[in-house]
Order: structure tokens, then C-alpha cells, then sequence
């Protein structure tokens, strides 16, 4: 493989640290997409397929070749890939690596436009359930998305959102959107008695010292300038409370055609990542400051700190593994997912752990 990686279109960074994990940039040159794709059949064993073809040398994959396209985003949340490119983690295994902005990053991803990406449990679930080939493979960090009010709002806990409105940023059905249902169903809260209102990232705050809605589930990263100010306030979260806390809420995630047929190359990809993961856990600072240093976030950088800070980087696959069971089975109970199929059986056709970093150390 060819010992280098770029990074594609790194412009529009000035509003970057307002944009949460939920996003990634958008160039301007969007990405035709069909949801019909179903390479992943029912009942498919994909940790079996891969194993198998594992056991042929590197250079006889198919993409031993080419360049790994891989989603970008400038979060900081989502920094890993940024930082095992600026670190040469990549290099070191002989990955060659393109990062590649779309508007679609996970219709993108399902149809092998690109060939991986970190993001959202929460946002690639439904989707990859209703036919985008994909598959997950390796633990990002804990955190990053909490329900707020406004400061002085009397609201403390989700039961009392009955009745009353819930901003969902990204689109209903979305992540955020996802998330609220996972709060209210731990809760014992009625969904259908939340009114839900489709409300832009920029307006969110503004809506709610209107009147016009009473909460909103935000990232964690757009919320915090206006946490620092007293703006808001969260009463459920990811990343602090404890039946979400220790879950990951970001994950490495893989073309599954490109993964099974590649799982060697895949997995060379992914042990980059947790390297870097692993250097975040480790230097906070430091790598919070080559971010930033190289145009790959903005905002206030102490702000910024703090956030990494608040991630667990550290996590395993066995915790990602935990966590999209637990996603399968609230999904299932809430009705988010319609697959006939069982937990045991989505498991096998969506997870495909990846990444020897952490086998190494």
C-alpha cells in the first residue's frame, strides 16, 4: 500500500465547533444514494464471512491497492481518524487515506461511496436495519448528548416533558430524536404525549427563550458555550448520567462489502484509530491542540478541552458489543426497529469487531 493520507476539501471550518457529532462538513456536492442496498441479508454471520476470508494474505485483498475513503469531520468528538492522520498512525501500517466530506455521510457509507467512518450509534442504527450495508466495528468514546432546558425552566425531569415540546435538531428520526426515545423509554415517559418540532441547530436556543419549545437533546459540544453562560441545563445525558454514561456513543463503522471482503486492510484501519483514540485518553491537551492547530476544530479552545476531557477514549469493543445490544433491544421495544429478526440475529449481521491496537498493548 502507498504510505500516504490527505485530507480532502478542509475549508468552511469557521463554524465547525457549533456543529456538534451529529455532522459532518457539506462541500456542496452531494451524494446520490440508494437505500435499497441489501448487501447485508438476513440471518447473514458477517463476523463469520470476514474470519474466513481473513485467512488469505493482505495482498490478495481486493483493495490491497487502492486509497481507504474514509468520512471526515471536523468535530472534536470525532477527532480520532484526524489525529491517527496528523500522528502517521496510518502510515505506519501502510494505509493509504483520503478523507472524503459528503452530505450524506451515512448513505455515503451504506453504498460504498465511502468505505468507513466514526459516528453516532444512535444515527446509523435504524437506517443500517432497513438495508444500508453496514456493519460496526470498533469502540470511539463514551458521551456526547444530553436533553437541556433553559436555566430557570422548572422542568428537572424527563416525566414532566409530557404535554410539553421537544426540539429535534437533526430531523426526526435522527439521533437526537433516537436519543430522546431512549431517555423517555428508561423513564417510564409516554413519547406520544412529547410534542416534537423540527427546529434548526441555530435557532434552537433562541425557540427556547421564546416559549416556543421547552427542551431540546443537543450535542454535548454545541451545548456547552451556552451551559458555561447559564443559558441551559441538562436533565438527562450520554455522557454523565449512569444508565448512559458507560455506554459508546461514537463508533468506528465500515462499508460492510468493503469490511468482509477487506477485513484485514479494515482492520489495520480501525487499530489506527483506537491508537489515536488511545493518545487522546492519554494527552487531552495535546491532541486537543493539534486539532485545533491544523484547522480541524474551532471555538474556544479551554471550551473545547473540556469536552475531550469529558469523553472516555479509553473504551473497548466489548463495550461498543454491550452497547449496540442494548440500542437493539430499546429500538426494538420502542419500535424504531421493525426487522422480525432477534437481538442474537442483528448482532450477528451488524457487529464485526475490528482494530489489534489494543491486543498489542
Amino acid at each position: 500500500m502507498k504510505l500516504r493520507s490527505k485530507v480532502v476539501g478542509v475549508l468552511l471550518m469557521g463554524s465547525l465547533f457549533l456543529s456538534g457529532c451529529q455532522s459532518q462538513v457539506n462541500t456542496g456536492k452531494d451524494t446520490k444514494v440508494n437505500n435499497t442496498n441489501t448487501s447485508i441479508t438476513e440471518g447473514e454471520d458477517v463476523k463469520k464471512i470476514a474470519g474466513d476470508n481473513a485467512k488469505k494474505p493482505i495482498e490478495e485483498e481486493p483493495r490491497y491497492e487502492d486509497t481507504i475513503k474514509l468520512g471526515y469531520s471536523g468535530d472534536l468528538c470525532l477527532g480520532g481518524p484526524n489525529l491517527a492522520s496528523l500522528n502517521g498512525y496510518f502510515d505506519k501500517r501502510g494505509i493509504d487515506v483520503e478523507f472524503v466530506n459528503t452530505k450524506n455521510p451515512k448513505d455515503a457509507l451504506g453504498t460504498g461511496k465511502l468505505d468507513g467512518l466514526v459516528g453516532e450509534f444512535a444515527g446509523m442504527i435504524v437506517p443500517t436495519t432497513k438495508g444500508l450495508d453496514i456493519v460496526f466495528s470498533s469502540a470511539s468514546h463514551t458521551g456526547c448528548k444530553s436533553l437541556y432546558v433553559l436555566n430557570e425552566s422548572e422542568i428537572t425531569k424527563t416525566k414532566e416533558l409530557e404535554g410539553k415540546n421537544l426540539a429535534i435538531t437533526n430531523g426526526i428520526g435522527n439521533s437526537n430524536h433516537n436519543t430522546a426515545l431512549r431517555f423517555f423509554n428508561h423513564d417510564g415517559v409516554d413519547p406520544d404525549k412529547v410534542s416534537y418540532k423540527q427546529v434548526d441547530n441555530a435557532a434552537v436556543i433562541q425557540a427556547m427563550k421564546d416559549g416556543e419549545i421547552d427542551s431540546a437533546v443537543l450535542d454535548d459540544q454545541f451545548a456547552k458555550s451556552f451551559v458555561d453562560k447559564g443559558v441551559i441545563r441538562p436533565i438527562r445525558s450520554m455522557t454523565d448520567d449512569e444508565d448512559f454514561g458507560n455506554e459508546v456513543c461514537c463508533v468506528l463503522a465500515f462499508n460492510g462489502t468493503f469490511a468482509k471482503e477487506n477485513p484485514l486492510i479494515a482492520d489495520e484501519v480501525a487499530s489506527a484509530i483506537q491508537e489515536a483514540n488511545d493518545y487522546i485518553e492519554n494527552n487531552p491537551e495535546e491532541a486537543t491542540k493539534k486539532l485545533y492547530d491544523n484547522n480541524l476544530a474551532s471555538g474556544d479552545f479551554e471550551a473545547g478541552l473540556d469536552l475531550m476531557k469529558s469523553y472516555d477514549y479509553s473504551v473497548k469493543n466489548e463495550l461498543a458489543e454491550k452497547t449496540l445490544e442494548s440500542i437493539f433491544t430499546d429500538y426494538k421495544k420502542i419500535g424504531l426497529i421493525e426487522d422480525d429478526r432477534n437481538v442474537e440475529d442483528l448482532m450477528k449481521s451488524y457487529w464485526l469487531p475490528l482494530g489489534s491496537f489494543y491486543d498489542e498493548k
